[in-house]
């Protein structure tokens, strides 16, 4: 038995994207895995979880999860949950681990947030094409 589970990445702008589509499970989890380690080893501190077209995630997706995050925090980085919903919203609702993790509606919110924490980081460029596009807000 196989589990579908597409995963595509992206810099941008001081933060590695990888993009989820399907299912998060004990068979896909070690490529989940393996893909962002090798992000962080390759030097991306900040890393961004875009799970909006995440259709299921079962309890070893989740523990995946929360080592990348612990993965991220080491590495002087976060680990940030785009576009949360349906069974993962759920599974990090039932099991108290919603406040575990940074969300944000969409990528664009976590790409604000990762610039925000990083002083010494550029806003990220966001296309004035994608929906849900907004300028990041003048700090001053």
């Amino acid at each position: 038995m196989t589990t579908r589970l597409d995963l595509s990445v992206r810099r941008c702008e001081g933060a590695s994207v990888i993009a989820l589509a399907g299912e998060l499970d004990k068979l896909s989890s070690p490529r989940l895995r393996d893909l962002m380690v090798a992000q962080l080893d390759d030097g991306a501190r900040h890393l961004v979880l875009d799970v909006a077209r995440l259709r299921f995630c079962d309890s070893t997706g989740l523990w995946t999860m929360l080592e990348l995050q612990r993965r991220a925090g080491a590495a002087g980085g976060c680990l940030r949950l785009a576009g949360v919903h349906g069974v993962l919203e759920r599974i990090l609702t039932i099991t108290g681990l919603a406040g575990a993790f940074s969300l944000d509606p969409d990528v664009p919110a976590s790409l604000r947030a990762v610039a925000a924490s990083a002083p010494d980081a550029k806003p990220p460029a966001v296309s004035p094409s994608a929906p849900d596009a907004s300028p990041p807000a003048d700090p001053g």
